[in-house]
């Protein structure tokens, strides 16, 4: 098979052109969560957001950084495991658009057996990339730490250099398993050091081809917020909600429904976009290097 990674970083904008449908699902789906989050955690951001805001321009105590992190810790406890079956269900959804276009039904949204094993396959990811940086950057401390005994320079070059080393092996690994959704999703099984040979040898075109999305990605919700910026400015921002610091969700969401209600729907479409420029790539690639999965 031939493999184009500039052909296959823009398989995202392709996809909004085939299946402006299955955009209409995503955001759709997105605008749900959004909602569901700002009815439950409305309170908790608004919080947040005052926190913050009293903070800027001064010195915060410890028992204000104390205080933000946690309130900052126990909701993204709340909401990690909900983003992380949506981001399965969507990957997933994504991967499917490519590889499997046939299954168009309801935007290539499922909640089955693919979107299992992409929720596996990312959790063994994120350990993975978690656990390797934590040990190389203990590492790195421990080496920078006894070449300060002799000098602190060294201590500086050092660490400089092994951490230099340790983020290309980084995002080595990252590019290595970058197909692993799609390879799921395709062959309808977990697919996760399998990548290792599939991208063997296309490691930096496979680079060049993320790089290219991402930058895309980051100008589609630049795009899409100057786009949004008169809506923003008319129903005043999500900011506002600062000045409801103590306020219940109820209360919250009466007084700033009109902010809420924008920032909900204009994320939600810039989430579907980003989603399909970001992450159709993959499974384009995925294609490229090893063409159309064989049904049994």
């Amino acid at each position: 098979m031939t493999f184009s990674a500039t052909d296959a970083a823009f398989e995202g904008f392709r996809m909004v052109r085939r299946h402006p449908l299955a955009m209409v699902f995503w955001a759709g789906l997105y605008l749900l969560v959004f909602a569901a989050f700002f009815g439950a955690f409305g309170a908790s951001l608004a919080n947040i957001l005052a926190s913050t805001e009293t903070m800027q321009g001064t010195e915060p105590s410890p028992a204000d950084l104390e205080g933000l992190s946690a309130t900052y810790l126990g909701l993204f406890a709340l909401v990690a495991p909900l983003g992380l079956v949506l981001s399965a269900v969507l990957n997933a959804a994504v991967a499917r658009a490519v590889v499997r276009p046939q299954e168009k039904a309801f935007g290539y949204l499922r909640l089955g057996m693919d979107e299992l094993r992409v929720l596996a396959v990312t959790v063994v990811m994120a350990v993975i990339f978690g656990v390797g940086t934590m040990i190389l950057f203990t590492l790195i401390g421990i080496c920078a730490g006894l070449a300060a005994v002799v000098n602190v320079g060294l201590a500086w070059l050092v660490g400089i250099v092994l951490g230099l080393g340790a983020t290309a092996a980084l995002v080595w690994i990252m590019v290595r398993l970058s197909l692993a959704v799609p390879t799921t999703v395709a062959e309808r099984r977990i697919s996760l050091f399998d990548t290792f040979g599939l991208t063997k040898g296309h490691a930096l075109s496979l680079l060049g081809m993320g790089v290219i999305a991402f930058i895309m990605s980051i100008l589609v919700g630049m795009l899409m917020g100057v786009v949004a910026l008169p809506l923003t400015m008319t129903t005043g921002g999500i900011e506002q909600l600062a000045a409801l610091e103590g306020s219940s969700n109820i209360d919250v969401l009466s007084a700033a429904w009109p902010a809420i209600a924008a920032f909900v729907v204009v994320n939600a479409i810039v989430s579907a976009l980003q989603l399909a420029v970001l992450y159709a790539p993959f499974s384009a690639a995925y294609l490229g290097l090893k063409g159309l999965p064989q049904e049994a």
